[in-house]
């Protein structure tokens, strides 16, 4: 089991006056008085353990928040995995920290298992154990064994006669209970000093108290502690990680977006199915794709109707361009936006997923590196395999479109070589090698192949 407050601290001096003998011991914690400076100990330390970490660190969503090196230390103790979102891996930070959850944290930090209720001496030593249940609302509950763990070591009597309430927000005073019956050795000491105004009702004002002189917290302002506010997923963090000493881990700076590929293809003016490009274009346009997110065309835009905007337009069938009277010409003549964020994506080195070539070779696509599609299928899939998020953005003109993508590219470079030929009447085949180079001068070479009909 880790102790809490495991590392020297300096308490608030204030305090120290209320300690009139060199040494006093509560319950194996033993405080030390020397002039006007108090320090706690205790039997053993635990640290964050040396990690390195990717540009952004583990989660996504807590860039930028004070907490994160808290978390980071939590991630690296095991303490936690973040909420179970994604891709990306996310922590929701600002989310309030239910209490099954609070049970999970205390479970995992402090390393606690069950403590069962003395066997009867009558009992069969042979028959298995007896089932434990505490409370009658958590039957089921994917955090139950933690629950019964914390309620076996006495850190929670749970909230009503029977209950625990599971996913009921635990507030900043019932955090502070929490705590000091988790790290232990508190019992009958009663603090010197009421170090907050706003607690003078709370049932837990002794465990605010007692919280605030180990240095977990100072509070939430000038002898403030805000015991009715509820405690969020990355205050616990930093509560947990003071109340532990686990080391914070700073990660390093996620890039910053900035131009990794752009792509632009022609067109004649004033088709119908122009239309339908600028109309797709600018349904994609401003999409972002977050670290390992895989991004669908297809799924973003979802059936071509006339409601949307599409118009009937010339499509290749079976190899033979049609007009106008199939479902598939609503929205026809968008393979172009297709084969554009393909280009995009491929000369970004992001990871491809998904894609087909035409079935017959359009000269106005470069060779082996074009996409068509239709609903649902052909589509165009990638997945965003770096460490920041891809905007993408969209422009056109009456006889281009264009497809940007603002993100990182991890400082790769990205080469191809194309092999074979082919024409729209005589078909052809063709080989596309692109060629990843990593900085680190790992050089990643992917394959393509196809074959265009001819007719």
């Amino acid at each position: 089991m880790r102790v809490g407050r495991v590392a020297e601290r300096e308490l608030d001096p204030s305090v120290a006056s209320a300690f009139m003998s060199p040494m006093r011991s509560f319950d194996g914690l033993r405080i030390v008085v020397s002039l006007s400076l108090v320090f706690l100990f205790s039997a053993t330390v635990a640290s964050a353990q040396e990690v390195v970490l990717d540009p952004g660190g583990t989660f996504y969503d807590d860039d930028g928040s004070v907490h994160e090196p808290a978390i980071e230390g939590l991630v690296a103790e095991g303490i936690t995995s973040g909420c179970g979102i994604g891709p990306p891996a996310l922590y929701c930070p600002q989310e309030a920290i239910t209490r099954a959850q609070m049970a999970v944290f205390l479970t995992r930090g402090f390393d606690l298992e069950l403590i069962r209720p003395e066997p009867d001496p009558d009992a069969d030593p042979e028959a298995p154990l007896p089932e434990v249940n505490t409370f009658t609302d958590d039957d089921g509950h994917s955090f139950e064994s933690e629950i019964e763990i914390v309620a076996s070591h006495g850190v929670t009597l749970g909230c009503d006669q029977g209950r625990f309430c599971p996913d009921e927000p635990v507030t900043r005073a019932e955090m502070a209970s929490f705590l000091i019956r988790a790290i232990g050795g508190f019992d009958g000491f009663d603090p010197p000093a009421d170090r907050f105004d706003d607690d003078t009702d709370s049932p837990h004002q002794i465990d605010i108290n007692r919280l605030a002189l180990t240095g977990v917290t100072n509070g939430c302002g000038v002898r403030l502690y805000c015991p009715g506010d509820p405690v969020t997923r990355e205050e616990m963090a930093s509560f947990l990680g003071r109340a532990l000493d686990i080391g914070s881990i700073v990660p390093p700076i996620r890039p910053a977006q900035k131009l990794v590929s752009e792509f632009t293809t022609y067109h004649d003016c004033c088709e119908r199915r122009v239309t339908n490009i600028h109309t797709m274009a600018d349904q994609i346009d401003g999409s972002m794709v977050l670290p390992g997110q895989t991004f669908s065309v297809n799924a973003a835009l979802g059936p071509r109707t006339e409601a949307k905007g599409y118009v009937p337009a010339p499509i290749l069938l079976d190899g033979e361009s049609y007009c106008c009277d199939h479902p598939l010409n609503i929205g026809g003549g968008t393979s172009q936006f297709g084969t554009t964020i393909y280009n995009a994506i491929f000369w970004g080195g992001y990871e491809v997923l998904d894609h087909k070539p035409h079935s017959r070779y359009i000269d106005r696509y470069p060779l082996g590196i074009e996409a068509t599609l239709g609903y649902p299928w052909p589509d165009v899939v990638f997945r965003n395999d770096t460490y920041t998020p891809i905007t993408i953005d969209t422009s056109y003109t009456s006889t281009s479109i264009t497809v940007r993508f603002l993100g990182d590219d991890l400082g790769r470079t990205v080469d191809a070589v194309v092999r074979g030929s082919a024409t729209y009447n005589g078909g052809g085949y063709v080989e596309v090698d692109r060629i990843i180079t990593e900085p680190s001068g790992t050089v990643r070479t992917q394959t393509w192949t196809w074959t265009y009909i001819s007719g």
